[in-house]
């Protein structure tokens, strides 16, 4: 378990343990639109902002590598949403294990978007993958999120988190509930990390730092949130924002 605790004090930092990543693994799903179309751009102004953590694709952290510092964690998503295709509705396995050990990456990351087509195909990999890098002490992140339709419903939400933690993530990423209550709940009844995700640009950036002070009121260990960040006139100043509200500053 040194490895595991070693990779897993880059991404929880501070007297609270707290992780601000950034997921900028949009592309596959979205192509490169405005605010991730320049990688290394994005990379240095949320690492500015104060984001300790990446989320990011292989390919991606090979073109920026050279400018995100030993003190950022990176972690490896090893599925990918194929945006042009007619079944890109759900993950798709794109790397492996040994990648991100190639790579020296602190945890891997794969998504299940329940209630979609793939979904139980998805869910057995991620399985597989947590057995295959418990013997390598690689922590794996699982971003289990609801059916559409029961999105932001706080039952559903820690349904699919505790689906994640029942098959081994070490770290779960999931949807915010709305409110500090039904997301104290939540949080209680999942024995591992909860790291909240941002979900689609508000065009307000103060909707964001509330999000971010109800899911840590709440018990949330971290933020994942990309495009209310990156879609942002200035992503540095909102990754600040949201560095300062998730430690309470």
């Amino acid at each position: 378990m040194i490895g595991k605790q070693r990779r897993l004090n880059r991404l929880f930092v501070g007297e609270q343990k707290r992780c601000l990543l950034s997921p900028l693994d949009h592309g596959g799903w979205l192509g490169p639109v405005k605010g991730i179309d320049r990688p290394r751009e994005i990379v240095q102004k949320v690492i500015a902002g104060g984001a300790n953590a990446l989320l990011i694709s292989p390919g991606f952290y090979r073109s920026v590598a050279d400018v995100v510092p030993p003190s950022v964690g990176v972690v490896l998503r090893l599925s990918l949403t194929a945006g042009l295709s007619q079944q890109g509705t759900q993950e798709t396995p794109i790397a492996s294990l040994e990648t991100a050990l190639a790579l020296d990456a602190d945890a891997v990351a794969v998504s299940v978007f329940f209630g979609r087509d793939g979904d139980i195909d998805i869910y057995r990999w991620l399985a597989q993958l947590i057995d295959a890098a418990r013997p390598y002490d690689m922590p794996v992140v699982a971003e289990m999120m609801p059916p559409g339709d029961r999105y932001y419903q706080p039952e559903a939400i820690a349904h699919a988190a505790r689906i994640g933690m029942e098959i081994g993530a070490d770290v779960i990423k999931t949807n915010y509930s709305g409110d500090v209550e039904s997301f104290r709940q939540i949080t209680a009844s999942v024995s591992v990390p909860i790291i909240v995700a941002g979900g689609p640009s508000k065009g307000d950036d103060s909707s964001t730092v509330d999000m971010v002070r109800g899911a840590v009121a709440g018990g949330a260990a971290g933020v994942a949130i990309g495009r209310r960040v990156w879609q942002s006139p200035d992503p540095q100043a909102v990754t600040r924002q949201i560095w300062g509200a998730l430690h309470k500053l």
